[in-house]
């Protein structure tokens, strides 16, 4: 089944939007470990270095399966 799930937000921070990042990241590896879920983010107010910065402190990584964008990436933030 194709599933599509949007969350927004004009309050986190940059820690709190890595927290909510590796929160979900932590919920898919417990709840469905057999499952490819993909995490498209957009984040403007980010440079690609703090998008980097992030997706590279999720553990365990994605593995080209999330994009955060950022408007200097071109839509294509850090990579994880």
């Amino acid at each position: 089944m194709k599933v599509k799930v949007t969350l927004q937000s004009q309050q986190l921070s940059k820690d709190e939007l890595r927290l909510l990042i590796q929160a979900i990241r932590d919920c898919e590896q417990k709840s469905f470990p057999d499952k490819e879920i993909y995490i498209w983010i957009d984040a403007p107010e980010l440079t690609t270095a703090e998008a980097t910065e992030i997706l590279t402190s999720i553990e365990p990584p994605y593995n080209e399966r999330i994009i955060l964008t950022t408007p200097w990436a071109g839509g294509q933030g850090g990579k994880g």
